[in-house]
């Protein structure tokens, strides 16, 4: 019987990936290198093992893996983690994003590459990996250290920066140069479709997961997974994007609903096999003996990723406003490429516009940063000594002032939240309305005016874009952006005035119908679309009753209430507080020690100097424990201190690796800075008279001009100027800030 020769390649490629994998788990390395390993033997320029007879067919499964590896990483990216990863990752992540881009391409034009090869390079150097990474911090222990919450939401951002860079060079190879205006063309089609994806898909997914849960077993959830993201895999492709793209997006939207962690884990095998294969895929393009023409190259670029990485990941880090260490800290740990250089240098070698040696090139820095990305973290500390050793004083507080006032939490006024409010909503409807407006002029037009002739044509162009645009005007001119109670306090409010909340609602409507205008202006012309452009808006005013308002209230509600069912507590929470002092997460071991011992008896806060600031038991949460609580075997505890403390403490409670909560452990406790004002209410009072015990809140930390007090005792007496660490429960937490901060 003849055996297809894909079978036969599908057998040799994980029959050499499993011994390679076996290999280098053994030798404690990433197993990605065993799978780039495979595929060297694998490929047809080594003769002394069997080699794969198709390579192309190789490629459909390695793009399938592609699919599959966006897929999960959008499963653990979420459009809620971004949220909480905070401004620091996010100025943190664009200044690397840029500065490694700008380092890469000139690297490459310096060693005489082509326009588009400079390009290419620069996109890859640019993303550090996230799975080299949290292997280095298990093997090292330092996923509890501050510095570790930072890199991992550097990380995040990162995959979102990825994703827009591969839209970005897809269109400079369809272009063959860097068109402006095609590739802000591109920018905007992905910026429209990720949002009308993300609001039907967060409204429409959660809604039939709910309908049909109690058919919900590991099968069907497994097929209706993978069948969801083979769709939007499809619709991508067909509106023009890649189908990377459309995988990342349908993981994402899923990563937002209930069932996100089931799923997760169900994928993971079918990511972790196609995976493989892609990463197999890989090494097989390498020609291994041409890569001794190019020992120049990879090493300039190889010293160009670690050094390059350590300054501006720490660069960036610092100006973000974290602290000197954990700046440096960072900055070494991002100091290799990623996955997403393979990804990147795939797409290269399918549009066909990079050169061939640029493959083989990347495939061997990634090599090689990912063996020198232990001993890299390890210099951290000792770079950072010889560092502040040799600093000026004067430098080194001014950035010690310069973290803690940035990481300062100070009442925010009504405005504020106002204008955040308003703002974000003007940014979403006005993406939504040029998409249906970009939709109608590039397609609906031509297709109208061909069938009815340009005159009736463009007269049911125009109508039917307002028609669907009209729901959307009015939410943009007339919906409520606030509460009702902040609305009347700020307008009975004598300090405020009048003027600019009328000037707002009147931008709102001038923005409303300058979108109306911008139809009937295309279509006809300016004077007729002024005139008709505000008599639409009038008969949109007029049109909408009540019930139309409740429906699209009703939407609303429903989108933010799928969009908060499932809370992404597995990567830790950015907590931005002065020196090393952050939350860390531990399951209490059976043979523990302190299991049945009354906290005033272990006396943590003196022994350790951390404090219990959350226990998870059951389905019970105990935020902010008294002294007669106890810990019991297996009880899920969020404990508060510095790096040192904590993994001083670690050994003590647990005997396994500390654990991120489950999507449904997530207790609410967090932590806040704030700096106390002359006219609060504390002031002059000690931490026994404040009784923040009572409203569950703890002070960790105090820090004065002349003094420090880390754990401090009640009879400390807080003053003016004071810079505290509040640890609570989000909602008891904000109350209490604002008795710290003066009222007006």
């Amino acid at each position: 019987m003849h055996l297809n020769p894909l079978i036969s390649d599908l057998a040799l490629i994980l029959f050499l990936a499993g011994v390679t994998t076996l290999i280098f788990k053994f030798l404690k390395q990433p197993v990605v290198l065993g799978y780039i390993v495979a595929g060297f033997l694998a490929s047809p320029q080594l003769t002394f093992v069997p080699s794969v007879q198709e390579v192309a067919s190789i490629h459909i499964w390695a793009e399938i893996g592609i699919i599959f590896l966006l897929f999960a990483l959008g499963l653990e990216f979420s459009f809620k983690k971004l949220l909480h990863v905070g401004g620091s990752s996010v100025i943190s992540s664009f200044f690397i994003v840029i500065g490694m881009m700008l380092m890469g391409f000139l690297t490459g034009r310096l060693l005489g590459w082509s326009l588009m090869d400079a390009i290419f390079l620069g996109a890859m150097l640019c993303m550090s990996s996230t799975t080299i990474i949290i292997k280095a911090f298990d093997d090292l222990g330092l996923k509890n250290q501050k510095f570790a919450t930072t890199v991992f939401g550097v990380l995040i951002v990162e995959d979102l920066f990825a994703i827009l860079l591969m839209v970005i060079l897809s269109s400079m190879a369809i272009s063959k140069q860097f068109d402006s205006g095609f590739i802000s063309e591109s920018i905007f089609k992905l910026i429209f479709f990720l949002t009308i994806w993300f609001l039907i898909g967060l409204y429409l997914i959660p809604i039939f997961l709910k309908r049909i849960k109690r058919f919900l077993n590991a099968e069907t959830l497994l097929v209706i997974s993978i069948g969801l993201c083979l769709s939007m895999v499809v619709v991508a492709n067909y509106v023009g994007f890649s189908s990377a793209l459309g995988a990342f997006i349908m993981g994402s939207i899923l990563a937002e609903t209930v069932e996100a962690e089931r799923i997760e884990k169900l994928i993971k095998p079918v990511k972790d096999l196609f995976g493989a294969v892609f990463f197999v895929s890989v090494g097989m393009l390498v020609d291994i003996s041409e890569l001794s023409h190019y020992i120049l190259p990879i090493i300039i670029i190889t010293i160009v990723v670690i050094f390059g990485q350590i300054f501006f990941g720490g660069a960036g880090v610092l100006i973000s406003g974290q602290p000197l260490k954990v700046a440096i800290q960072s900055g070494f740990s991002l100091a290799q490429i990623g996955e997403f250089a393979f990804i990147i240098a795939s797409l290269g070698i399918s549009l066909k516009v990079t050169s061939s040696f640029l493959y083989p090139i990347v495939v061997a820095v990634a090599v090689i940063t990912t063996f020198t990305t232990p001993f890299i973290i390890k210099m951290a500390d000792p770079a950072h000594r010889f560092i502040e050793k040799r600093m000026p004083v004067r430098w080194r507080l001014f950035i010690d002032r310069f973290s803690a006032g940035k990481n300062t939490v100070n009442r925010k006024s009504d405005w504020n939240t106002m204008l955040k409010a308003t703002n974000q909503h003007m940014i979403l409807h006005s993406i939504i309305l040029s998409g249906i407006i970009w939709i109608s002029f590039k397609f609906a037009a031509p297709f109208f005016i061909e069938r009815w002739g340009f005159d009736i044509g463009r007269i049911i162009t125009s109508v039917i874009t307002i028609s669907v645009m009209a729901p959307i005007l009015w939410s943009m001119a007339f919906k409520r952006t606030v509460s009702k109670e902040l609305f009347r306090t700020m307008w009975i409010d004598t300090r405020y005035n009048h003027g600019p909340i009328i000037a707002i609602g009147l931008s709102r409507m001038v923005a409303s119908a300058v979108f109306a205008m911008v139809v009937f202006v295309h279509f006809f012309s300016y004077r007729w679309g002024t005139l008709v452009g505000f008599v639409v808006l009038c008969f949109v005013a007029f049109l909408f009753s009540k019930q139309i308002r409740r429906t699209i209230s009703h939407l609303e509600k429903t989108l933010i209430r799928n969009l908060n069912a499932r809370e992404d507590a597995r990567a830790p929470k950015i907590n931005n507080l002065i020196h090393d002092v952050h939350i860390a997460d531990f399951v209490v071991s059976p043979d523990s020690e302190l299991i049945g011992r009354y906290l005033y008896k272990a006396d943590f806060r003196n022994q350790y100097g951390v404090s219990i600031v959350s226990i998870h038991r059951g389905n019970r949460y105990i935020n902010i424990p008294g002294p007669r609580d106890q810990l019991m075997p297996f009880d899920k505890i969020r404990v508060v201190g510095n790096d040192e403390q904590i993994k001083k403490f670690g050994p003590l409670i647990e005997s396994v690796n500390a654990v991120k909560p489950s999507a449904n452990e997530s207790s609410g406790v967090i932590m806040r800075s704030l700096t106390i004002d002359e006219h609060s209410f504390y002031v002059g009072k000690t931490l026994k008279e404040s009784d923040l015990q009572g409203a569950q809140c703890l002070i960790i930390t105090i820090e004065r001009r002349n003094r420090t007090f880390v754990t401090p005792t009640a009879e400390v007496i807080l003053q003016p100027g004071d810079l505290v660490s509040l640890v609570g429960q989000k909602d008891k937490l904000e109350s209490v800030i604002q008795g710290f901060c003066a009222i007006d």
